[in-house]
């Protein structure tokens, strides 16, 4: 191989390019790093991040510690067992992150951990006209100046109502 009178080795075009290549190897691999190691170190991923609402009686009351009734919140409700969840859970949870960044508004509650009992569920889906058959989880409950406005079932529609919300596309927040 042919040397410059410095000393330095004279390169081929094909050394050349073969550098440039591992280098931008190296560089999507040191990026795909800093991602994974940021999505792994992401608190808002966990339920416990959240505030919980651990009685059906405060899900349409909910006051946060605080004497004052919330006006406006949407009540994001799980359970352990539930297949659904566990498939929207990242997505929900970053939303309601996102949505929180304005001011706390997205509480969590877990079906499977709710102090109170049997009648209170009955009550609760009473106070929101909602049949016995047609309860389940996933479900969003949204709450408006203070009074029940709506709920959501199902895995799509929670994802699209939580999403609308996050987005400021949900006409009941925008007044």
């Amino acid at each position: 191989m042919a040397t410059y009178k410095k000393g330095f080795k004279k390169q081929n075009s094909e050394t050349v390019l073969l550098k440039i290549i591992i280098g931008i190897i190296i560089g999507v691999f040191v990026f795909v790093g800093v991602a994974f190691i940021y999505d792994a170190s992401t608190q808002w991923k966990n339920y416990d991040y959240f505030t919980t609402i651990t009685e059906y009686d405060e899900l349409l009351e909910y006051t946060n510690g605080e004497d004052d009734v919330l006006d406006n919140y949407i009540v994001y409700i799980y359970g352990n067992s539930c297949e659904n969840c566990v498939e929207i859970k990242n997505d929900v949870l970053k939303d309601g992150n996102k949505i929180n960044k304005d001011g706390e508004m997205f509480f969590i509650a877990n079906v499977d951990t709710m102090t109170d009992s049997e009648t209170n569920l009955e009550n609760f889906l009473d106070d929101i006209d909602c049949p016995t058959d047609e309860y389940g989880t996933p479900m969003l409950v949204v709450v408006v100046d203070g009074e029940f406005y709506e709920y959501f079932i199902g895995a799509s529609d929670v994802e699209e109502a939580v999403d609308s919300v996050r987005s400021g596309d949900y006409e009941p927040f925008n007044s």
